[in-house]
């Protein structure tokens, strides 16, 4: 008597992967599939090294008939608890037929149909490959960028196949240069002005008063007293007090006298208050790294 079998999928979710081999880079892209398989009498089919599987991706067409996107035959094994797990590799060209359409995933052996559901997936997680598109810039914590990505630094990267639509985005083979700086959106909106896109804004502090009252207190009318110091001969013939005629003796005199009156007024004070500060006005942060996506 032929057995049947019961697979019940318990995730399968899309993935790629990177693998450099030698000067190439050879993306590989697919979905990993486990489930349990069981027998007629929901029994686990524990340890078999040749259960054999067939997969086929596909999607209906106006007639409701099934046009084949991917069709792959595997022979699976499964563990203790009869669990299996096993990866349909994909092209990465299907991945846009994949997205672009309401894709099925049907699980047959022979003629025997274990599973035929809709592919649970969004068209971005299909095309994530690897997280960002080309020109994501993130904040991180390494001192080395990771694999597809560039310290925002300033330094020049090769100008080759692999950097193309990086170069396109910047229009050089340089990363900006981000060091001690921090991002803002460009353009003006919500009553500010940020930069233009891929340049620089420089420091600047918002124009403002600081009060302060800078008048000495008015007094009223007054005058200032202050001494005449003068020097003169004393004594001697004659009608000039420098007549020497009589050895006049030299004498030197001092006498207070008063200012004329000035009526009311105040003194204006010119002048900085002392310095304070630092060499840049900032908020609180913290150190990190600025990475670009290739």
């Amino acid at each position: 008597m032929k057995k049947s079998y019961l697979i019940l999928f318990l995730l399968a979710s899309f993935f790629s992967v990177n693998t450099a081999f030698a000067q190439a880079n050879v993306q590989s892209t697919g979905i990993s599939i486990q489930g349990i398989a069981r027998d007629e009498n929901n029994s686990a089919l524990s340890s078999m090294s040749a259960l054999p599987l067939a997969f086929k991706i596909y999607y209906l067409n106006g007639s409701n008939a099934e046009v084949d996107i991917l069709n792959q035959t595997a022979n699976v094994t499964t563990d203790f608890f009869g669990v299996f797990s096993y990866v349909i590799t994909i092209d990465k060209s299907l991945f846009n037929t994949i997205s672009n359409t309401q894709a099925y995933l049907k699980v047959t052996s022979g003629s025997t149909v274990f599973s035929n559901e809709k592919l649970q997936a969004v068209p971005y997680a299909i095309h994530a490959q690897n997280g960002v598109p080309t020109g994501t810039i993130m904040a991180y914590i390494g001192s080395t960028a990771p694999e597809g990505w560039l310290l925002c630094d300033g330094t020049s990267f090769p100008d080759n196949a692999t950097n193309a639509k990086l170069k396109a985005l910047l229009g050089s083979t340089n990363t900006p240069d981000l060091r001690a700086m921090f991002l803002r959106g460009t353009g003006t909106g919500n009553g500010k002005t940020g930069p233009a896109l891929k340049t620089v804004q420089q420091d600047d502090t918002k124009s403002h008063l600081h009060g302060v009252n800078l008048n000495t207190n008015n007094w009223g009318e007054h005058s200032h007293p202050q001494n005449v110091t003068a020097s003169g001969y004393k004594g001697g013939t004659g009608t000039r007090s420098d007549y020497n005629s009589d050895s006049p003796e030299l004498r030197t005199f001092s006498q207070g006298v008063d200012t004329e009156p000035a009526g009311a007024h105040s003194h204006t004070v010119i002048g900085n208050t002392a310095s304070t500060g630092g060499t840049e006005t900032r908020p609180i942060n913290y150190g990190v790294n600025y990475i670009i996506k290739i």
